[in-house]
């Protein structure tokens, strides 16, 4: 991040105003060092500026709260109100002028006040402090962030299913250790990836409604004597209700970063599984699928490369993930002051939700524009004695033996085979009738078939066309239901915004 540079302010010496003196100035008794300000107040106002707008609508709804509660008188309440509808409504930076010599951006808005409307501009922080003040915009800034990541795997999710319908019933290997274990189908496939995304939607939900719950109102640790109205600023925030309980206002900022923090590392962890298992496939070795040229680089040096850098990209983000939320757990344990202790070490969530985001959007484009070789997947299905288990099976059924007798002559058979040289996929008939299965090689073939396999595994959840028409159905159904629980949170923020902003001008047109 680059560092705010000090702007002309009322400090200047063309401006008639007086300097305004900072509040530690006035308590302290000295000017701020120039080291604190660069590296203490400047990289939290730097931090503060990415939710800008939330701050003014923090500001914005504390002072029509105060303004309907009669704790502003009306004249005050309109002229406060109408200042921050300017604030909010015009060039916001242009405005403020930040100054990190001023402080922290709720101390920059409250200059500006000051400046727009004389002394009473600065009684914008009656019946509040910075720390739920602070405490409120972590939260509204990270909503916003955590709601572009749900969106992005949401639409992932449509992604996913649609390449599942789109290559419905076509065979591919399926792989323990990176071997063969036994074949499967590309819709069953994914749609198993569906369901770790889905799982991962629940966790970003869950922690979206921990986290929408206000701060505002807390004060700085015992509430306030004064008569406010916490439901009006948590509803025009869009927030579900308050924090009940003044100290944990503010407090609560600070564990809610560990938690989302681990959710972003586990989301990327999950789609991460498909990214490996695509980057493997994509290899020059395999050659089962090729990403779309627009999502791939290239050499400096070597014209014949087409590296799948995006893939890449998607799993080195998830590698680096694992350290979020050690870095908030860290930060946590040293906490002291409940408002600053985040500022000290950036407020780094914004940005990986941002890259977490970014890194699922890549994914969703690659698997849309994915270009899959279903003939070289359907040979390999059956190759390597990918349906030795079937053959398991069918001697249990027919020969009355348990399980793990049937396995071992499979196995018996497969290295028979091995040994004597027999090209994969292929049986012969002597070493057939050495194991004396009682079947016919005919019917070993048969029970060995990939497409076989696949339509015989019947139960719940598996790989046969009944089976698989329903995970589709429900899979479809589930992602319904989230689009619609996040619709329904974002109007609720919609709502409340649109609330405040209704009432913010009934006060300034009433006098």
């Amino acid at each position: 991040m680059s560092t705010i540079t000090a702007t002309t302010s009322l400090d200047d010496g063309n401006d008639k105003k007086p300097r305004q003196i900072s509040l530690a100035e006035n308590r302290l008794g000295t000017k701020a060092s120039q080291l604190l300000i660069t590296h203490v107040n400047g990289l939290e106002l730097e931090d503060e500026l990415v939710s800008l707008d939330e701050y003014v609508l923090t500001d914005l709804a504390h002072a029509v709260m105060l303004t309907r509660t009669g704790i502003f008188d009306a004249h005050k309440g309109r002229d406060i109100v109408q200042a921050l509808l300017d604030l909010q409504e015009g060039d916001t930076v242009a405005l403020l002028r930040p100054d990190p010599r001023t402080g922290t951006l709720g101390l920059q808005i409250e200059r500006y006040l000051e400046a727009t409307l004389g002394p009473r501009g600065r009684d914008i922080q009656r019946a509040r402090s910075r720390i739920d003040q602070k405490a409120t915009n972590w939260r509204l800034v990270n909503r916003a962030s955590l709601t572009r990541v749900i969106q992005e795997l949401i639409n992932l999710g449509d992604a996913i299913l649609a390449a599942a319908k789109r290559h419905a019933g076509a065979l591919m290997p399926g792989y323990t250790h990176l071997q063969h274990s036994q074949p499967t189908t590309i819709d069953h496939y994914l749609n198993a990836h569906y369901y770790n995304l889905s799982r991962n939607v629940d966790r970003l939900v869950d922690a979206y409604d921990r986290l929408n719950v206000s701060s505002l109102g807390g004060a700085a640790y015992s509430g306030t004597s004064w008569p406010i109205d916490r439901d009006s600023t948590a509803m025009y925030l869009g927030f579900d209700r308050p924090i009940p309980n003044a100290r944990e206002a503010g407090l609560s900022a600070i564990d809610m970063g560990a938690e989302l923090a681990n959710v972003l590392a586990l989301t990327l962890s999950g789609i991460s599984r498909l990214a490996s298992d695509l980057n493997y496939w994509s290899s020059s070795e395999v050659s089962l699928v090729r990403i779309d040229a627009s999502l791939c680089g290239t050499s400096s040096m070597m014209p014949q490369k087409r590296n799948p850098m995006t893939l890449e990209r998607i799993r080195g983000l998830a590698g680096v993930a694992v350290g979020w939320a050690a870095s908030q757990l860290g930060g946590m344990h040293t906490a002291t002051s409940t408002d600053v202790d985040q500022a000290y070490i950036h407020n780094l969530l914004p940005g990986q939700c941002a890259e977490t985001a970014g890194a699922i959007g890549l994914l969703r484009e690659i698997v849309s524009t994915l270009e899959i070789d279903g003939p070289a997947m359907r040979v390999t299905a059956g190759q390597h004695w990918s349906t030795a288990s079937a053959l398991a099976d069918a001697l249990v059924a027919s020969c009355n033996l348990s399980f793990r007798e049937a396995h071992e002559s499979v196995v018996q058979l497969v290295a028979a085979h091995e040994k004597a040289g027999v090209r994969d996929g292929l049986l012969r008939e002597d070493l057939v009738d050495m194991m004396q299965f009682g079947m016919p090689t005919s019917e070993i073939r048969r029970i060995l078939d990939p497409d076989e396999f696949v339509a015989t595994r019947i139960s719940s959840g598996g790989t046969s066309a009944a089976a698989r028409e329903e995970l589709a159905l429900a899979a479809g159904k589930d992602l319904e239901a989230k689009k619609d629980d996040l619709a329904r949170r974002i109007r609720h923020v919609v709502q409340g915004v649109q609330q405040l902003l209704q009432d913010a001008k009934a006060i300034t047109s009433s006098v």
